[in-house]
This record gives structure tokens, C-alpha cells and sequence, in this order.
């Protein structure tokens, strides 16, 4: 940040200190609602800037048996051991910061070192709802090539222009199905269910191409939202129905895997070019090892998560009609091509399977 954004930081970190902060003092210091708690972090900052200490806040909005507080813990731990803990991580899980917008928004202006956030990032790069297009991908392999490949540089590219460093990309697993109001074997027992979808056009325009209708909820007040009844259902991958205890307010899942979830860790390019040349290669080197360690968890997660939602009592299917899924979501990616840019679409589905 310039002189004249570190000296509104510092006013408004005062007026924290001194309780007199406005409400728009906490919003701009943190990015989030959650400001206040962002103070200890700041003044523990200090004190590891004098220690010769390079400290990073790394913010999520998900609880922390989420893949991305196993991502987090993950970089912590490498990054920490491969610095000599000259670089130290502090994790702030649970929507401390505020939503995943909060935590882009955040990031972005400098508030945060690093988030970890999904669909809050096309907010600011909408080209990456590419990533969501539905059956985009044969398989995890096809994915993986991609994002180390041309399409991955494509989409790094359009997100530095919007300030982002793309400096993690987490598989969070294939989707499924849930709800609480029937057992779903093909696409046609979607008609008439309230399905839940995050707030992102690519998910709309899939969700509503199988006949459901469509309530906007962050990942956050998902529980809530489901228990409350304002949505029948949701898809997210089983690790995540397994994490966030969505057994517990939903009845049927079914084993669709539309959509290969793939989200983000963001990195301030501001702090990314302030650090040395050594230290930006053990920055990398820890996301890279977070990736691989996280990648390897959520295929292993994933195969074991509908047995545990099995037995929480939730009724599963693993042999879903998943052709009807395809068949009626096809035309979704070339319907959206603001969404889904056709030459992204050709570059993802020309990387061998």
C-alpha cells in the first residue's frame, strides 16, 4: 500500500485501539464484519515485524474440517518449516474475516496476506466460472493438466489483472446432490426442488438447466439455510456435506459429480513482490506442496465420505442416471459464453484426458 493508505490503516487500527471506531472504520480495516477480531492479529504483526518475522493472515469462511483449513495447515506447516520460521502463518477459519467476498475484497486491498475462497473471486474475474462449467472435465487428471498448463497461465493472467495471485488451487472433490424431499435417481426428480446455489451465475445457469428453482446462499449460512427450510437442497462435494454436517438437516444424497469443485487461494501481489527471491520460492513451494497434499486428501475423503453419510443416516446413491445430468445441462456452456469464454472451453477439453 502507498503512504497515504498506510497512514488510513493506521488511523483506523487507533480508532479500534481507542473504541471510537465508526462502522465504517471496522468494515474498511478488515474487509469483513469480523474487524475486531483482526485486531490482535495486527498488533502480534508488530511484534513479529520487529522480530525479523514475515507474518501472513490466511482467512477462509469454512469450518476447519474443511479442505481449505487442511490447505491452510498444510502451507502453514511447510512454509513455516522451509523458512527457518522466518515466514509464520496465522489461519483464521469459521468466517472470522467475513464471507468469501469479504475475504476477496479483503486480499485484495491489502487488508489480508491470503484468502481462500471459491466463487466469491468472480465477483472480480468472472472468467473463472469457467471452472464450474458443468462436465467440463473427463477426469481429475484432465484438470490437473489444465490448471499447470495453458489454461491455468490463461486464468492466472486474467486474475492478476484484477489483483489476485492465484497461488493455491484446491480440489474440493465432484459434486453431488442432496435434499430433504426425495431420493434423486435423474435429472426429472429435480423439478420442483428449492436448491441452494452460491452466488454465481455459472451455478444458477446449471441448477435451473435440471428444472430446479434457485435460492443464492454463501457458504457460510448454508447450515442455517437448510435447517430453516429456505432451500430443499444443495450440491457440494460429500466431503464437504461430511464437514459441515449437512447429514444432519438433509435426508438423500446421490453421487451425480457434475462439477469438479475447484477453488482458490489468493495471494496480495503487493506482499508477493515484497518478499525476497528466496523467500518467494518457498512461498510457492509450500502452495504447491498444499495443492498436491490436499488434492491426494479429497480424492481419499471423497471415497470414503458417502460410506460415513451412509451411516449418519442419510439414504445414498452412488448409481445415479448421471447421463440425464449431462444431457440436460449441455447446452448450458454455450448458452453462457460470457461465462464460460469458448476459447477457455476448447483449451480445458484439448488437454489430454
Amino acid at each position: 500500500m502507498d503512504s497515504s493508505q498506510c497512514f488510513r490503516f493506521g488511523r483506523r487500527t487507533a480508532n479500534l485501539v481507542a473504541g471510537t471506531a465508526t462502522r465504517r472504520d471496522i468494515l474498511r480495516f478488515a474487509g469483513a464484519s469480523a474487524a475486531v477480531a483482526a485486531l490482535s492479529p495486527f498488533v502480534s504483526g508488530v511484534a513479529a515485524a520487529q522480530a525479523g518475522v514475515k507474518r501472513i493472515r490466511l482467512a477462509h469462511p469454512a469450518p476447519t474440517a474443511h479442505g481449505w483449513h487442511l490447505w491452510a495447515e498444510q502451507f502453514k506447516k511447510t512454509l513455516e518449516d522451509k523458512s527457518g520460521g522466518k515466514m509464520q502463518v496465522q489461519i483464521f477459519p469459521n468466517a472470522q474475516m467475513g464471507n468469501e467476498r469479504d475475504t476477496a475484497q479483503a486480499v485484495r486491498l491489502g487488508s489480508l496476506e491470503m484468502g481462500a475462497i471459491g466463487v466469491g473471486l468472480m465477483n472480480w474475474v468472472p472468467e473463472m466460472s469457467i471452472t464450474d462449467a458443468p462436465f467440463l472435465w473427463k477426469s481429475r487428471a484432465q484438470s490437473y493438466r489444465a490448471i499447470a498448463g495453458a489454461f491455468g497461465d490463461d486464468l492466472r493472467k486474467r486474475a492478476l489483472d484484477k489483483g489476485f495471485i492465484l497461488s493455491g488451487w484446491t480440489d474440493l472433490g465432484f459434486r453431488c446432490m442432496t435434499n430433504n424431499k426425495v431420493p434423486i435417481n435423474s435429472v426429472k426428480d429435480m423439478q420442483n426442488l428449492k436448491m441452494r446455489v452460491p452466488n454465481s451465475k455459472a451455478y444458477i445457469a446449471m441448477m435451473q438447466a435440471t428444472g430446479a428453482s434457485t435460492v443464492a446462499v454463501d457458504l457460510s449460512e448454508l447450515y442455517l439455510a437448510l435447517r430453516q427450510g429456505v432451500a430443499d437442497g444443495q450440491d457440494t462435494p460429500p466431503s464437504v456435506v461430511k464437514s459441515n454436517k449437512y447429514y444432519e438437516v438433509q435426508k438423500y444424497v446421490s453421487k451425480t459429480d457434475h462439477i469438479l469443485t475447484t477453488a482458490y487461494t489468493v495471494t496480495n501481489p503487493k506482499f508477493f513482490d515484497g518478499l525476497s527471491v528466496d523467500e518467494k520460492k518457498v512461498f510457492l513451494a509450500a502452495c504447491a506442496d498444499a495443492d498436491d497434499y490436499l488434492r491426494q486428501y479429497t480424492q481419499k475423503d471423497e471415497a470414503e465420505a458417502y460410506g460415513f453419510l451412509k451411516s449418519q443416516g442419510m439414504q445414498v446413491n452412488l448409481d445415479p442416471d448421471v447421463e440425464s445430468f449431462r444431457v440436460a445441462c449441455a447446452p448450458v456452456i454455450e448458452k453462457f459464453p460470457d461465462l464460460f469464454l469458448p476459447e477457455l472451453v476448447k483449451m480445458a477439453r484439448a488437454t489430454p484426458a
